[in-house]
């Protein structure tokens, strides 16, 4: 093996991605695992986790390694998971919040506010004076706008209103049952209640389909959506960002055109700036941040 090689890394909610290529950007090794318990993990673990993961593609240590990490929500965490990746394999290493390899992997167009629409959802772009800014990723709960389980979460949230309201049954409701082999709405907000969030999450198909076949309640989910993630973007620009263009990923706003035309006509109006949906691989964010990060890099 050459050892003339860096290693990309995006430790996302649902899997981590790790990319070797040569100094010249030239991809030879893509490796692709569940995420499993990272997010449950503490520095070191997940440290000695991509460790275990790059060791067993090779003995030879990489020249630098960047890593794009969900959950990594301050500068502080960033630092703390790269001083522990440094520790655990002894070279250079670039944390960073997953969202933020969105500009690394489109890098021209100006300042830019990544946009993770995915499972989860988060924003984050970076000040005027250089800190990096965070708006959502505040879990299953009670935020993630636009994400998978966010969406079901607020698509079921208006079925109540409708089943309370004693209102026609929305077209929804059935298509949820069906989806959840449940018998009854009250059923479906039981089931949300014992299982793991991932598990209903992954009804937001189902919602999706809803919204864009008329249905009321997943219109006001969908909608719920757009106008939560473009607030995201115009609260980071209140705090201090630069922003003069969003880049998104993610496997909801890259799969769903109903959403992401909503939220790039939100951003125009609201804050006078074009959506991209980035429909690569952030990876490619993670290879770029390594490859500048490496000892002589002139990047």
């Amino acid at each position: 093996m050459d050892t003339q090689y860096i290693v990309g890394v995006d430790a996302g909610g649902t899997k981590t991605r790790l990319r070797f290529t040569t100094f010249e950007g030239d991809v030879f090794r893509d490796v692709t695992h569940p995420a499993g318990d990272w997010t449950n993990l503490d520095a070191r673990g997940k440290a000695a986790a991509l460790g275990a993961r790059i060791r067993a593609v090779t003995s030879e240590p990489p020249a630098a390694v960047a890593v794009g990490a969900h959950g990594c929500d301050t500068d502080h965490e960033c630092a703390e998971l790269r001083a522990a990746v440094q520790a655990e394999l002894s070279v250079p290493a670039h944390v960073v919040n997953d969202a933020f390899l969105l500009e690394a992997a489109v890098p021209d167009g100006g300042p830019c506010a990544g946009l993770v629409v995915g499972t989860g959802s988060i924003a984050v772009a970076h000040h005027r004076t250089g800190g990096s800014l965070y708006a959502g990723g505040w879990g299953w709960l009670v935020g993630d706008p636009g994400s998978a389980w966010g969406t079901v979460r607020e698509a079921v949230r208006a079925l109540t209103r409708t089943h309370d309201r004693a209102d026609p049954d929305d077209p929804l409701l059935p298509a949820l049952l069906a989806c959840s082999d449940t018998g009854s709405l009250r059923e479906i907000v039981g089931s949300m209640q014992r299982v793991p969030p991932r598990s209903w999450a992954h009804w937001a198909p189902t919602v999706f389909d809803a919204a864009e076949a008329g249905s009321p309640a997943a219109l006001a989910a969908v909608h719920w959506g757009m106008d939560e993630l473009a607030t995201l973007v115009d609260d980071l620009v209140a705090r201090g960002a630069d922003v003069t263009r969003v880049v998104a990923a993610g496997s909801v706003i890259a799969g769903r055109a109903l959403l992401a035309d909503g939220l790039a006509d939100r951003l125009r109006v609201r804050l006078g700036v074009p959506l991209t949906v980035f429909d690569g691989d952030p990876v490619e964010g993670a290879v770029r941040l390594a490859l500048a990060t490496r000892p002589n890099s002139r990047a």
